[in-house]
């Protein structure tokens, strides 16, 4: 079984939670405990923070689009339609973990207008759990979840690990959004910062030639 939530889920970087419970009755030394997440455009991930907690998993991720895999890029800018494949990350969770989180983050969206709703709401659905193990004659076999890394499970039989029946298996980002109303304060603005900070660099250089000079 799992359960999976999504802490700072109104920032730009929320982080996916899952807890796994193994069933007790089955001999699952020889099975390797995996999590497929399905990631709609606007939510990346990054491959190097990602590798830095290889003591936990190891993954795979393939973007969404051409574009996908630009950490930088806006969402306008990734020039994906809307029949466009989600970016599937999979996990390959190491022996003895039952607790997993997953770092994401999710790109800057469309700018809103005056009375346009202020956050950008996206649904996340819980990661697909599964066992792979050696292939058996006598158990039967679930059918892998649609993903884009089929091939790594030829052969091998899969323990779907499903979550409780009641459980609302979607979770929601309320990812905050910029208002084209508020432009020009914040050009103004930026612009303030940039010149302060001009000054301050500039008084700091006369007043480090003055004491060299002294010296």
């Amino acid at each position: 079984m799992q359960s999976s939530s999504v802490t700072h889920s109104s920032s730009f970087h929320p982080i996916f939670k899952t807890t796994i419970s193994l069933p007790a009755t089955s001999d699952l030394s020889n099975c390797s405990l995996h999590l497929h997440y399905a990631l709609p455009p606007i939510v990346f991930i990054d491959p190097y923070e990602l590798s830095a907690r290889a003591d936990a998993y190891s993954f795979q991720y393939a973007p969404s689009g051409p574009f996908g895999g630009n950490l930088e890029l806006p969402l306008a800018a990734l020039d994906i339609d809307a029949d466009a494949e989600n970016a599937s990350l999979l996990l390959s969770v190491a022996q003895g973990v039952s607790e997993v989180e997953v770092p994401l983050h999710v790109r800057y969206g469309a700018t809103t207008h005056d009375g346009g709703e202020p956050y950008q709401l996206t649904q996340l659905t819980w990661p697909d759990a599964f066992l792979a193990c050696p292939a058996s004659t006598s158990s039967p076999t679930d059918a892998l979840p649609s993903m884009r890394f089929t091939e790594n499970f030829d052969g091998a039989t899969i323990v779907r690990l499903k979550p409780p029946l009641d459980a609302l298996t979607v979770e929601t980002l309320h990812t905050p959004v910029g208002n084209v109303a508020d432009l020009g304060r914040v050009e103004l603005g930026t612009a303030v910062v940039i010149l302060a900070a001009f000054l301050y660099l500039v008084r700091a250089a006369q007043r480090t030639a003055v004491k060299l000079s002294r010296t």
